[in-house]
C-alpha cells in the first residue's frame, strides 16, 4: 500500500510522507532513554549541543534536519535521473532511518551533518559534462568539510569527493586545486576562531588522526539485529537487480547509482570507528541506503511483494525506535 503511494508522484506521497514526519517527531517527544554524546571531537556540534539542551529546541533542529534532508534528498535523486520524477521512496526511507536517532535529550550530529553531505552532492554532481565548475566544485568540498565539523566521522567522506571528481570530471588541475581549497576554507575559518577566542584548536588534528588509527568491533544492540539482518537481504537483492539488469539506461544515472555503491562502502568503514554508536551503527549510511533500496522497491513489479519487503524493513527498524521509548 505505502509503495505504491509513494510511487505515484509528489501530490499523492507528500500526505504520506509528513504524516510519518509527524508520527516520529511526536513519539520522539516522549522518549525515556537518556542519551548522551560518546563524542565530544564533533567541534560545531558540541557547540550547538552545549546552547540547546531543552526538548524544545532539539525537536525544532530535528524538524528542520527532517524537512531539509527529505527535500534534498528528493531533489538530488529526481535532478540526477537516479529514480523517477514520480518516486519519493527516498524521502520516505530518509526520514524513516533518520527517525531511528531520534531522542529528546540528545540530537545525533549526524542529522545535521547529512544535510551538508548532501548539498555536497547536489554540487558535486551538478558539474556532470558542465564546463564551468568551479565555484560548485568549491561549494562541494566546503560542505563536506562542514559535515566533518559537525560529525568527526564524516572524514571518511573526504575521500568520496574525490571519486566523484574522478569518475564525473576529466583531470583538470584547477578543479583539484579548487577542490582542495573548499576542504581547507571550514578548517582555517575554525582555527581563526579559535586563535581569537582562545580554544584548544590545534585538538582538531589529534580528533582527525585518531578516527583514522583507532577502529574496534561494532558494539551492537540486540535490537539492531533484525533490521541489519532485513538490510542486508534487501542490499543483496537490490544488488542481484543491478547485475541483471545494469543501473541504469541512461550513463547519468549509471554513474550516480555507482556513487552511491562508493559512498556506501565508505559509510561501512564507520561501522568501525571507535566513535561509532551501538544503537544505530549504520547511521553514517543513511543517505545511500535510502537512494539504493528506493531504486530497488520501485522496479519491484508486483506491488505485494514490495509492500510486503517494506513492512518487514519497517517492523524491524521500528523494534529500534520502540527501545528508545523504553517500550520493549
Amino acid at each position: 500500500m505505502v509503495v505504491g503511494v509513494l510511487k505515484k508522484g509528489l501530490t499523492t506521497a507528500l500526505p504520506v510522507i509528513i504524516l510519518f514526519f509527524v508520527l516520529f517527531i511526536t513519539l520522539s517527544l516522549f522518549s525515556v532513554t537518556n542519551l548522551k554524546s560518546n563524542n565530544y571531537e564533533n567541534i560545531f556540534y558540541v557547540i550547538l549541543q552545549n546552547n540547546c539542551t531543552g526538548k524544545f529546541s532539539i525537536t525544532l533542529i530535528n524538524i528542520l534536519c527532517f524537512a531539509l534532508g527529505a527535500v534534498f534528498i528528493s531533489f538530488y535523486t529526481i535532478r540526477q535521473e537516479i529514480v523517477e520524477k514520480s518516486n519519493y521512496i527516498p524521502s520516505f526511507l530518509y526520514v524513516f532511518f533518520s527517525a531511528l536517532t531520534l531522542n529528546n535529550s540528545l540530537l545525533h550530529p549526524s542529522l545535521i551533518a547529512n544535510v551538508f553531505i548532501l548539498l555536497s552532492l547536489i554540487n558535486i554532481t551538478d558539474t556532470y559534462r558542465e564546463e564551468y565548475v568551479l565555484s560548485k566544485i568549491f561549494n562541494a568540498a566546503f560542505f563536506t568539510s562542514v559535515a566533518m565539523f559537525f560529525y568527526i566521522n564524516y572524514a571518511f567522506f573526504i575521500i568520496f569527493f574525490f571519486i566523484v571528481l574522478v569518475i564525473l570530471r576529466p583531470f583538470n588541475w584547477r578543479e583539484w586545486l579548487v577542490g582542495v581549497a573548499g576542504l581547507i576554507a571550514p578548517v582555517f575559518i575554525y582555527f581563526s576562531i579559535g586563535y581569537l577566542i582562545n580554544i584548544p584548536f590545534t585538538d582538531f588534528f589529534t580528533y582527525f588522526l585518531n578516527l583514522f588509527t583507532n577502529f574496534q568491533k561494532p558494539v551492537l544492540s540486540e535490537y539492531f539485529y533484525p533490521l541489519f539482518l532485513c538490510l542486508l537481504i534487501l542490499f543483496f537483492m537490490g544488488i542481484g537487480k543491478h547485475f541483471r539488469k545494469g543501473l541504469g539506461g541512461k550513463i547519468k544515472t549509471q554513474k550516480n547509482l555507482g556513487l552511491m555503491y562508493w559512498l556506501l562502502l565508505l559509510s561501512v568503514v564507520n561501522f568501525f570507528s571507535k566513535n561509532n554508536t551501538s544503537y544505530f551503527p549504520l547511521i553514517a549510511s543513511i543517505i545511500p541506503l535510502s537512494v539504493l533500496l528506493s531504486d530497488y522497491f520501485y522496479n519491484i513489479k508486483q506491488l505485494k511483494v514490495s509492500n510486503t519487503l517494506f513492512f518487514l524493513l519497517l517492523a524491524s527498524g521500528a523494534l529500534l525506535f520502540l527501545m528508545n521509548l523504553n517500550l520493549i
